[in-house]
């Protein structure tokens, strides 16, 4: 009798961790901010219902800072502007991960779920 793994031992006996059957085969979405808390996190809950979202910061004081594990999991990321897309990509070259990159155009002067911040990732984020 073969013993039955639990989700965590399937995951980490798999080949490809990042892409296993026990996440579903929703889209991996990264959204990317500075700190990680405010306006990827707005990001993430938004589209949370369509997409297997996270949210990530790209300076070294987030809550989690973007690390290569979340760039190889993610099939898509998400900048919300270009200075966090040049922070990241300064540190890791973009081009050599798997993933799509989008950047968009949201400042940060937002507070988490605000309702200008949740009409911006509508006006400017077109999911695919």
């Amino acid at each position: 009798m073969t013993e039955k793994l639990t989700y965590t031992d399937a995951i980490w006996k798999s080949h490809a961790p990042y892409s296993n059957p026990f996440q579903g085969s929703d889209k991996r979405v990264l959204f990317v901010c500075s700190a990680g808390i405010l306006r990827s996190a707005t990001a993430a809950r938004l589209y949370a219902k369509k997409y297997n979202t996270r949210c990530a910061g790209s300076f070294a004081f987030a809550l989690i800072p973007v690390s290569p594990e979340l760039l190889l999991w993610a099939q898509e990321v998400v900048f919300v502007n270009k200075e966090n897309y040049d922070m990241v990509h300064a540190h890791y070259d973009l081009d050599n991960y798997p993933c799509k990159v989008k950047v968009l155009n949201i400042p940060d002067d937002h507070e988490h779920m605000a309702p200008e911040l949740i009409k911006q990732f509508e006006e400017q984020y077109e999911p695919v």
